[in-house]
């Protein structure tokens, strides 16, 4: 996940007061306050996720892949993001697909569609018809790489604090300006993956076990 600085109802200074940054991704964010004629950005680092299982995407190569992009769930970094917070007017106008949130390379994909659904923001990407995007994108129909990432600018956040200790948890984020998703190899967020999507049972199939019924079609698929 990465995020520009912006206004927030919580100023940046006092949200850590007390709290020690040296070292720490927050001291990043400290330095990245807004400065007068100077748009700061930070990246925070990623940690091992876990695996998950293949899925395919259908006959077509270039049909758009599906992706959570978000969900209001706490991530890797303790932060927390609004699923109702969204504001996806500028992105609709810019709806870019990014590489590791590198903003001087070109963009390899575009999203589709955007829409929430149970406390997740979803989409549906379509790569672009150069040879690093169909790589990336090829990584992705086969299973080798799953996750994306938000970048994103916060309009109003406030902190996590454990209720017994007191001790800092996170940001929570109550309303951000989507302003890219970038394909990476390690999302913050654990459950901001590429969808994976179950075969479906025919609707003639017999009135059987339904896990058995999935099996029998995984296997009939083999031949």
């Amino acid at each position: 996940m990465q995020y520009r600085t912006g206004q927030s109802d919580t100023p940046v200074g006092p949200l850590f007061e007390g709290l020690s940054v040296e070292g720490s991704w927050v001291e990043g964010l400290w330095d990245a306050a807004p400065v007068e004629g100077q748009d700061s950005m930070l990246t925070k680092w990623r940690c091992p996720a876990m695996p998950v299982a293949d899925s395919k995407s259908g006959d077509n190569p270039d049909a758009p892949v599906t992706f959570v992009l978000s969900t209001d769930e706490v991530d890797r970094h303790g932060d927390v993001i609004s699923a109702e917070g969204w504001r996806l007017e500028s992105y609709l106008r810019n709806p870019v697909l990014l590489w590791a949130h590198d903003y001087r390379r070109p963009a390899i994909g575009r999203a589709v569609d955007v829409w929430s659904e149970s406390r997740r923001l979803m989409a549906r990407m379509e790569f672009a018809p150069t040879d690093f995007a169909q790589e990336i994108a090829a990584l992705y129909r086969s299973g080798f790489q799953w996750g994306v990432s938000v970048g994103f600018k916060p309009i109003r956040f406030e902190e996590r604090r454990d209720e017994k200790s007191g001790a800092f948890l996170g940001l929570r984020f109550i309303e951000q300006e989507l302003l890219e998703v970038s394909a990476v190899p390690v999302p913050a967020n654990r459950n901001a993956l590429r969808r994976s999507e179950a075969p479906s049972i025919p609707k003639n199939a017999p009135d059987t076990d339904p896990v058995a019924a999935i099996l029998n079609i995984l296997r009939e698929g083999r031949h």
